[in-house]
């Protein structure tokens, strides 16, 4: 039988303990609805998070039973989010599933009267609609999922939308993780794929199986010059160092 919760949110984790216990914090400490953590570890934070007694007395922070070691602007990236993604597909019933990177912190309080107000988005640009000359176009457009998309004029998702913060109900997880299980060509190729395909590749399936995906996130310079203040107020998490 499932476990119910609110809110599952996935975080891919490979090198500060001392930051992630401030992000598990900061979560608890911003969000009042039920929720579950799901932390996909390397090999290293692995032993590390096993080892804490800190994160092994929070009963609602979960680590994936395996280590997957991740590289930087590789598609092991987006094998740790899916990975969680079926973990809670096959675990939990939940409302929303969020993925948040080691480096997303709220400046927002998400609560029982604003997060089914998450932004919606359900736009997306048909392959003679993107600008091949800025963004990861050309390289996002080798992999067996681009090839899928065109094929089937399905829509990609527009370039400007990053994955921290990337957000789906429980309606489209299920629709992501059935789609790539049914087809392990695209699945193992944007796994082993040498670039950042978590930009592009599980909002794409989402929006055209769903037609639409969400976004809690903004994207924010990497230093310390934001002006949280300043951030919208519909949206949850910012960008920030690990320290």
């Amino acid at each position: 039988m499932s476990l119910k919760t609110t809110i599952i949110f996935s975080i891919n984790v490979h090198e500060n303990l001392k930051f992630l216990i401030k992000q598990l914090d900061n979560i608890e400490e911003n969000v009042s609805v039920d929720f579950i953590v799901i932390i996909n570890a390397n090999e290293y934070m692995y032993i590390e998070i096993s080892n804490s007694e800190i994160l092994k007395a929070k009963r609602n922070i979960i680590l994936y039973p395996n280590f997957v070691n991740k590289i930087h602007n590789h598609g092991s990236l987006t094998k740790g989010i899916y990975l969680n993604m079926k973990y809670a597909i096959e675990n939990y019933n939940f409302e929303y599933f969020i993925v948040l990177s080691s480096r997303n912190l709220f400046y927002n309080k998400l609560h029982k009267e604003n997060y089914n107000n998450i932004p919606k988005i359900c736009e997306g640009s048909y392959i003679n609609e993107l600008n091949f000359n800025e963004w990861h176009w050309p390289i996002f457009l080798q992999t067996n999922l681009a090839h899928y998309i065109v094929m089937n004029n399905w829509r990609f998702c527009q370039s400007y939308m990053f994955h921290e913060g990337l957000t789906f109900d429980y309606i489209s997880v299920s629709k992501i993780v059935d789609f790539l299980e049914k087809n392990e060509d695209i699945k193992n190729n944007i796994f082993n794929f040498n670039w950042g395909v978590e930009e592009f590749a599980l909002h794409s399936i989402s929006l055209n199986l769903s037609g639409y995906y969400y976004n809690i996130g903004n994207w924010t310079n990497d230093d310390d010059s934001v002006n949280i203040d300043k951030l919208p107020k519909d949206r949850f998490v910012y960008k920030t160092f690990r320290k």
